[in-house]
């Protein structure tokens, strides 16, 4: 049997993103969206209409962390899909919540498939006081001119976020947030921690950071892997 890594199954799966939302342009792909401060890391974002999670987990990868990741993902994302390797197949059901999609890779000749276990539901526990938290400073203030708030230089990031929280809907936050990532285009420019085989590199020094480079891509549609 063999033994997906994370490369393999993210380098498959941001390809079949890649495909699903060809057709899209106003959709961005981002590799290692960091959620709540740093507090989690979510493997892929797709964002469009809305702001989706995909989380990978190896047959080299345990489930360990995933009590702690579920907390964070399920305030961040509209939708919530894991992507588990076969060793993952059946203990994936009872780790994650009813309303996370499960999609098994399965490695054929021709490269890795995705299986449909369980389509995501969308998610009511999202929480405009996380969702805004995936911008920087400078965007925070942006957003708030732009909503015709009055700025006090001295504020801090946190006090930003609160403030543009108050200002504006749940609806029109997640929709500033959403926007302003998408603007973003190719922003990283240091380098960025991934995992693979139980070990941390610096991805700028990896084949694995140049392929993450390619993060705009075109944007949804309802299209599901077969």
């Amino acid at each position: 049997m063999n033994v997906l890594s994370d490369l393999q199954i993210r380098s498959a799966l941001r390809a079949e993103l890649r495909t699903i939302h060809a057709d899209e342009p106003s959709t961005t792909i981002i590799d290692e969206l960091s959620l709540c401060q740093g507090h989690a890391r979510v493997d892929l974002a797709v964002v469009n209409g809305s702001l989706s999670g995909y989380e990978i987990k190896s047959d080299r990868d345990s489930l360990n962390r995933l009590p702690r990741q579920r907390a964070i993902y399920d305030v961040c994302f509209n939708t919530m899909v894991i992507v588990v390797g076969s060793r993952h197949a059946n203990g994936c059901f009872d780790a994650v919540p009813e309303a996370w999609g499960i999609w098994l890779a399965i490695p054929t000749i021709s490269g890795i498939k995705f299986e449909v276990r369980r389509e995501p539901k969308i998610n009511a526990r999202i929480e405009a006081e996380s969702v805004v938290q995936l911008l920087w400073k400078a965007e925070v203030s942006s957003s708030l001119e732009e909503v015709g708030v009055t700025l006090n230089p001295k504020l801090g990031r946190r006090e930003l976020w609160k403030c543009l929280v108050a200002s504006v809907e749940p609806q029109e936050l997640f929709r500033i947030v959403r926007d302003r990532l998408r603007a973003r285009g190719d922003w990283r420019s240091g380098p960025t921690p991934f995992r693979g085989d139980g070990l941390s590199r610096s991805a700028s020094k990896s084949l694995r950071y140049r392929e993450n480079r390619d993060w705009l891509l075109s944007a949804v549609s309802r299209r599901r892997p077969s």
